[in-house]
């Protein structure tokens, strides 16, 4: 089992790998002017370790395989779907976004539809092993010593908030991804800090997830505000 999971972590990290050279490679200059257009700089990308998966259906499959890994950890990595004609990547045609543990390792991915008419806008990778979606928090490697130092932190539902949040200095924040807020990241947070701001989305299912955060971070003893977002 130990081995099945460094070995889990090395999978990520070469899957992250690639998604990071397909989005600078000179072939998808459109995607990383997309991302520059929505005002995020080349050193955030790089930071955060955002990608891109291209349309190719065993392209991870490939470069897994060339490194030799135990079939069992290439199954349980989440990377992959089990088809008719055998292993597909899971992620195809996404912008990606690395998921990383509180320690830094690369522990899971999500994608996000870069075809308008993809019936899922989001995929995110499955638990997995070293995957706990109730424990990991996107951006808390490093934003963690921001939230201490000010002693509070801002939990956006979304990877481009956290993003776009982080890139205007607001660093004291995190995101939820994959799952509603749980138990498990608000003792992850009470480790930190007890003083949270819920910054959701502005609309009626924003507003009721907010309030659901609320009571969940209350009745773990913690200090929740919610932030209005103001229309538009």
């Amino acid at each position: 089992q130990k081995d099945i999971r460094s070995e889990l972590y090395e999978i990520n990290d070469h899957a992250s790998s690639l998604f990071q050279t397909n989005l600078f490679d000179n072939n998808n200059k459109k995607i990383l002017s997309h991302l520059m257009q929505r005002g995020f700089s080349e050193e955030i990308i790089k930071a955060f370790g955002l990608g891109l998966s291209t349309n190719k259906k065993d392209e991870v499959l490939k470069l897994i395989q060339q490194k030799k890994y135990n079939s069992k950890s290439m199954l349980s990595s989440g990377l992959f779907i089990d088809t008719k004609i055998g292993y597909m990547d899971r992620f195809r045609n996404r912008i990606m976004f690395t998921i990383y543990s509180s320690t830094g390792k690369s522990v899971g991915f999500a994608g996000r539809a870069i075809d308008k008419n993809e019936s899922a806008k989001y995929i995110n990778s499955p638990e997995t092993q070293i995957y706990n979606k109730s424990k990991i928090l996107y951006g808390l490697h490093i934003t963690k010593n921001d939230i201490s130092t000010y002693d509070s932190v801002v939990i956006v539902e979304g990877y481009f908030d956290f993003l776009q949040l982080f890139q205007a200095g607001i660093k004291n924040v995190v995101a939820v991804s994959g799952t509603s807020l749980t138990d498990g990241h608000a003792h992850i947070i009470k480790r930190l800090t007890k003083n949270v701001l819920i910054a959701y989305d502005g609309d009626d299912a924003g507003k009721s997830a907010a309030i659901r955060a609320g009571y969940l971070l209350l009745k773990n003893g913690l200090n929740p505000s919610i932030v209005k977002i103001q229309d538009g």
